[in-house]
Parts: structure tokens; C-alpha cells; sequence
């Protein structure tokens, strides 16, 4: 009597480390161009970018791009709210639909927040009002306005 055996073998796909937690030194620019342009679906190069973490009261690594042009329909939808900020915890993508991560004068900056200090098992309502949150906005609102200075 015969019997079949199934062996599955798998391969991985993506061997590399999400950008954001390596070392800003390790990473070239034409990396941080094509995750750029991969994440925010551009065809363009971004116009400035910062990568940095952040220690303290809360912790968290961040990259965050000005994109050369603006984006299609800005200046006609300044009221509604902008998804151009990723909130990851954990390296678990939470949401992006943040309509205070960032001042409506800077939604046109793009990025990605990862922070370890914010729960995982948490309703994004609720994560909304989480004091930890308005601490990571003053931080990426400074770090966005010394990016435009410089």
C-alpha cells in the first residue's frame, strides 16, 4: 500500500528588515528613494527626509519624506484628513487614519511611526485619545518644521 506525503517547501520572500528599524547610517539614499516611492506610491525622489527615534517619555523610530510635488487634489481637500502618516506598534501596522497625527498645514509630509510603548489590543478609538499620541505629534511636528529649516 502507498501512501503520498505533501512536503511544502517554502521560501522567504522579503528577507529584508522593515527600513525604519535599521541604523540611518547603514541605509543609502537610493534605498530610502525606493522605499519612498514604494510606500507613498510616487514616481519622484522625496524632497527632504529625516529618519530618527525617539526616546523618553515614549519611545519610537520614524521616517518621514517631503515629496517634490504635491499630492493630487491637495489644495482642493485641505479640510479632510489625511492618511499620510502609518502608525505601526510593534511592527504591526495599526492604522493610518490619524486625523491628528500631523497639523493640517504639514499633511502633506508622509512617513511611518513605530512605537513599542503603545498597547497592541487596543481599539483605534481609543488609541486616538492615548496621551502617549500627543507626545509623538509634538516630536514629529518638530522634527518635520528643523527638516524644512535645514
Amino acid at each position: 500500500q502507498k501512501m503520498e506525503k505533501t512536503v511544502w517547501d517554502w521560501e522567504l520572500v522579503n528577507k529584508n528588515k522593515p527600513l525604519w528599524t535599521r541604523k540611518p547610517a547603514d541605509i543609502k539614499d537610493e534605498e530610502y528613494d525606493e522605499f519612498f516611492k514604494a510606500f507613498a506610491k510616487e514616481s519622484d525622489a522625496p524632497l527632504a527626509k529625516v529618519h530618527f527615534s525617539a526616546e523618553g517619555e515614549v519611545t519610537f523610530k520614524s521616517i518621514l519624506f517631503i515629496p517634490k510635488k504635491a499630492p493630487y487634489g491637495y489644495y482642493n481637500e485641505l479640510h479632510k484628513h489625511s492618511d499620510s502618516i502609518k502608525m505601526f506598534v510593534r511592527r504591526v501596522f495599526i492604522t493610518d487614519d490619524f486625523s491628528d497625527m500631523m497639523p493640517r498645514y504639514l499633511t502633506f509630509v508622509k512617513g511611518i511611526v513605530d512605537s513599542d510603548d503603545l498597547p497592541l489590543n487596543v481599539s483605534r478609538e481609543q488609541l486616538q485619545q492615548h496621551k502617549l499620541l500627543k507626545v509623538i505629534k509634538k516630536k514629529l511636528v518638530r522634527k518635520t518644521l528643523d527638516m524644512i529649516k535645514k
